[in-house]
Parts: structure tokens; sequence; C-alpha cells
């Protein structure tokens, strides 16, 4: 009888275990942007060339670039949601992004003595002050959970532009994920202690592409367009074995495998228009398309938490709107907005429900260029740019019955540092 009772006692243990691990699906490019600039035009970037930001927007921009640069930027957001079971006791989700942002873009041109533009760009985003490299959120509430926010994993982009004639430029890269298999092993006896634990971690990297055009067609007028495969940073074959003792004699040994997946990116196409209608002002446009609908289903598998989630989801349609200004000679004036529907027609089931909402996003922000730094050859410059995210009310019933609510508002910075060299 007591190994009948060690037995059920260790077998739900680690199913406790194996449902304890939930991802959350911040991509730091798509929940807020990459650089000061970029948030600033609220992210309708595609047609907009000059920032490092382009190896994830559109990487052909990067062919047009001047000079080599380095980009330092800092970004804070600070959520402040709420959710759950409608007349039930609430959700409060306020976990803050502290995120490291770096570019580096190089002007290959001059290098290999090419005729046409060809440019180098590469950037990185690591939150939790540079903590943060792979996370999963390990708590997980019956109530509901906000899960395109919260701690990033890693976010790495690199990206290649060339010039193919003089108003058309190609471009390429991808954004990189990890893929890693973790394998766990220990004995316990009757009292529960463990020894012999071990634990075997492997990683490597999972490559989604990009591809780009960008079209300078005017003066007045660029044309943008881009495609971002899917990409998805996950834990796979997590084989977690527990080797049950009775006085130091083997009873038995339960093994489970596991699959988390977090990170998940949906493969997504953007176009854009940057116009000047008049001197020193810049319009630029976008509409991004983000194959959310996929997510439902691939997510699901080999992953034992959201196998029972049974969510629906959609695709998604974005537009974006930036405005640029040159107030004065060395002064740029941004404010941006976007209008992004939430992917999850429903919250789906159990404790593995999602809070979900449609969000309107707006920025504001400025940079200027100091170029009377006396040793500096190229102009320095400072940036920054405020947003706000509204998660418009939302009340959704999921197939229980269950009516699920939420609602909320994230404020945010981020400043930027541009050197040229």
């Amino acid at each position: 009888m007591r190994r009948v009772c060690l037995v059920s006692v260790l077998f739900i243990l680690v199913i406790g275990w194996a449902t304890a691990a939930q991802a959350g699906l911040t991509f730091i490019p798509n929940t807020y942007g990459l650089s000061a600039k970029s948030i600033g035009l609220g992210n309708a970037m595609t047609a907009v060339g000059g920032d490092y930001s382009a190896a994830y927007f559109n990487p052909a921009a990067l062919g047009a670039i001047g000079v080599n640069q380095i980009d330092l930027n800092y970004l804070l957001a600070d959520p402040d949601f709420t959710g759950g079971v409608k007349d039930g006791e609430e959700v409060e989700f306020d976990t803050a992004n502290k995120v490291v942002l770096i570019g580096f873009t190089m002007n290959l041109s001059k290098l290999f003595k090419n005729e046409h533009g060809l440019g180098l760009g590469f950037d990185v985003a690591v939150d939790n002050n540079l903590k943060s490299f792979l996370n999963f959120e390990e708590r997980r509430d019956d109530r509901g959970q906000f899960l395109r926010y919260g701690l990033s994993s890693v976010t790495m982009v690199t990206g290649l532009g060339v010039e193919i004639l003089p108003q058309l430029y190609l471009g390429g890269g991808g954004y990189i994920m990890v893929k890693g298999e973790n394998t766990l092993v220990a004995e316990t006896d009757m009292a529960g202690n463990t020894k012999q634990e071990e634990i075997q971690v492997s990683a490597e990297p999972a490559i989604a592409p990009i591809v780009s055009i960008y079209a300078p067609v005017h003066p007045l007028i660029t044309l943008g367009a881009t495609y971002r495969g899917r990409g998805m940073a996950e834990f796979s074959d997590i084989d977690a074995a527990t080797k049950a003792l009775v006085s130091d004699s083997p009873l038995t040994q339960l093994n489970l495998v596991m699959g988390f997946k977090d990170g998940y990116v949906p493969q997504q196409a953007a176009f854009g228009v940057s116009v000047f209608p008049v001197k020193d002002l810049m319009i630029a446009f976008d509409l991004t398309w983000a194959n959310w609908a996929d997510f439902a289903e691939e997510i699901k598998d080999g992953d034992v938490v959201k196998d029972e989630a049974d969510f629906e989801t959609k695709d998604t349609y974005t537009p974006r709107l930036g405005v640029e200004y040159r107030a004065w000679r060395n002064l740029q004036l941004r404010a941006g907005y976007f209008f992004e529907q939430t992917p999850f027609v429903d919250p789906g089931l159990g404790d593995a429900a999602v809070l979900d909402n449609d969000k309107h996003a707006a920025s504001l922000g400025a940079a200027y260029d100091v170029d009377f730094i006396p040793f500096m050859a190229q102009p320095l410059t400072v940036g920054a740019s405020y947003f706000y995210h509204y998660l418009a009310p939302r009340t959704v019933e999921n197939g229980d019955d269950v009516e699920y609510e939420s609602s909320g508002s994230l404020h945010g910075v981020v400043g930027s540092l541009t050197l040229r060299f």
C-alpha cells in the first residue's frame, strides 16, 4: 500500500511540475519596437531608413546607409493591467520590461570597393537589465494571464541590404531564437528526499528568415515591403525521470517527456510608404499582416500545458502611422500610432486561459544632432520617445461558458545615443 501511495504522490508531483511552466509571448520588436526612432514613429518603418532597427523592419534599407554607427538604447515599460473571471477576484499584472537595446550598422561599400550600396546591421535586445536570456513564465493563474506582455527572451536580429538599381534595394536576414533540450534525473525516497540529481541542457539557434524590398522611387516617395518568417523559441523533449526508492532499493522509475514553447512570433508581411508632402516633413504609413491563425495549433504540439488550453486565434491586420518633422536644423520631432487587434478569439480553458485585448498605441519622440563636439568627426545624436498602450476593455466567453474581463494601460519611455564613424 505504501508503495502504491508513493507512486501516486510522485506521479502527481511530476505532473504538477510539468504544468507549472507557462511560456510568455513577449517579443520586443513586435510588442514595443527596437529603437527610440521606430517607437516614436509607431513602428511604421517599412519604408523608412536611416535607423538600425531596419535590420528587422526592412533590411533592404541598410543598403542606403551612408556611415557606420553604434546605437545604445534603454527601454522601460510599466504596465498596469487587470482582468480575470467576470465578477471574480481580479488578476493584477504589472511586470515591467527593462530592456537594453544595442544596434550596429556598417556601410560595406568602401570595404569591398562596391559601387553599389551595401549595408550590414545587427540588433540585440536583452530584458531585465541584461539578466533575462531565455525566459519562461513559471506562474500560472486559473483566473487568466496576459501572455503577450512580461519578461522577454533575448532578441537578436541581423540583416544585409544591397543596392540593385538607384531606386531599388533588396535585403535579407533573420532573427535568432533558441531551441533547447533538457534532461532531468533524480532519485527520491518515501520521505521525499532526493539525491543523485542530474541535469543536462543543450541549446541551438533557430533562425527565422526576413526578406525585403526598399524602393525610393521618387525624391518625395519611398515604398517598402517585408516578409518575416515564423519563429519559435522552445524547450523540446524535456525528459524528467524520477526513480522511487524504498530503503535504497529501486521501486520504479517514472518517466515524463515534456515540451514547452516560448517566444512564438507569427509569420508577417508588411507594406509601407513614406512621403514628404512639404519640406522637412515625412509621413509614413504601414500595414502589417500577422499569421496568428496558425498559433493555436502550432503552440500546442508537444506542449503539455497548451495542449489542453483549447483557445482559438485569428490573423491580424495592423495599420501604423508615423510622422517626423525637422523643426530646426538639428532637431527632429516624431509622433506615431498603431491599432492592433487581439489574435485570441476566445481565452481558452482551465489554467491556461489567456487575457488579451485590442490595443491602441501612441507615441511621441524627439532627437537632436549634437555637432559641436570638437573631437567628434560625426554628429552625436541623442533621442527619446514616450509610448502609451491602451488595452480596450474586453469581455469574452470561453467554451465552458465562463466570462473573462481584461483591460489596462501601459506607460513607457526609451532613450537613445547614436555614435557615427
